[in-house]
């Protein structure tokens, strides 16, 4: 009996070496077969199988692991690039450049009157005339025109027979509303004086639109003593001269200035005189006896101060002297 069980537990270790050699000999041999690294269905039931396949399984959980790394830093960029491609610039803003402010100049003032010259054999005249008016509008005001005589107006008619009166007339402007002015010489005492000046002004639609239609000026001054020159002499005056229009003969509403300067004029000439005899100017003729007269009060004047002085002098010296003794 108890050599029955020595020999079957004999046998038992020998069948147990045997199969142990046999699965390290196929493990030497053969290995884990790729049906056990995919983790494949049909691979045969072997405890090695069962470990190979946890190791592998390990393995492809670690591979996995790392993966959703990747993936996590692949979305972050993605995410990045994404938000970069997606961001929006600020608005520009447009700005509207100010309006450029618009300069009104101020009016121009009206252009001085040139000289002009004309020769009418008996009157020669040389002068820059320039006058201004009131006229009527269309709604019935009263307003102020201002006009020059032309340097290049023409001699219309004049007057030079009568040895006591004599007359020049310029003419200018459109032949529908022809102007002129009119200047009238006499010679009395010895001496030739302008006693008349008469200025007919037709306003045409052109110059003058608001003006009421069909209207004519009419202006004149009648003295007699202006441009007072001795005979056989010519009447020069540089500065500007003014002179009161009216509108009829001795009337006091003045409704016009007349401004004349550069002149020189000389009337009752010589017929065979070529130019302007000896000139009498404005100017000397007014100065000639203020001059003198202020001159000598201030030699009176600075005579009675240098007497009053010496006198004082004297007398405070005097003073002193008796004080010594």
């Amino acid at each position: 009996m108890f050599v029955n069980k020595i020999v079957v537990c004999t046998t038992l270790l020998l069948l147990s070496s045997a199969v142990h050699s046999q699965i390290l000999f196929g493990l030497k041999n053969n290995g884990p077969t790729p049906a056990a690294i995919d983790g494949q269905e049909g691979s045969p039931p072997n405890p090695l199988s069962s470990s190979s396949s946890t190791t592998s399984t390990t393995s492809t959980t670690t591979t996995s692991t790392v993966k959703p790394s990747s993936s996590t830093s692949t979305s972050t960029s993605t995410s990045t690039s994404t938000s970069t491609s997606t961001s929006t610039e600020p608005p520009k803003t447009t700005t509207t450049p100010a309006p450029v402010p618009t300069t009104t100049h101020a009016p121009q003032p009206y252009p001085q009157p040139t000289a002009g010259t004309w020769n009418a054999s008996c009157i020669l005249l040389t002068m820059a005339t320039q006058f201004n008016f009131t006229y009527t509008k269309k709604d019935g005001n009263t307003t102020y025109g201002l006009t020059n005589i032309p340097s290049n107006a023409t001699i219309g008619d004049h007057i030079c027979d009568s040895k006591t009166s004599q007359t020049i007339v310029l003419s200018w402007g459109p032949t529908s509303s022809v102007h002129s002015f009119l200047m009238r010489f006499e010679t009395k005492n010895s001496s030739i004086v302008l006693t008349q000046i008469y200025i007919t002004f037709a306003l045409n639609d052109e110059e003058y639109p608001d003006a009421k239609a069909n209207q004519t000026i009419q202006l004149q001054r009648t003295r007699q003593d202006d441009f007072r020159t001795p005979e056989k002499m010519s009447y020069h005056c540089t500065r500007p001269q003014h002179f009161n229009l009216t509108e009829t003969y001795g009337s006091q509403n003045t409704i016009g200035v007349l401004t004349i300067s550069q002149l020189q004029v000389e009337a009752f000439r010589q017929a065979n005189a070529t130019g302007f005899s000896s000139v009498h100017d404005c100017d000397s003729s007014e100065t000639s006896d203020v001059v003198p007269i202020a001159v000598g009060i201030a030699l009176v004047a600075l005579i009675l101060v240098v007497l009053i002085s010496y006198l004082c002098a004297r007398r405070r010296s005097t003073s002193r002297g008796y004080m010594s003794f």
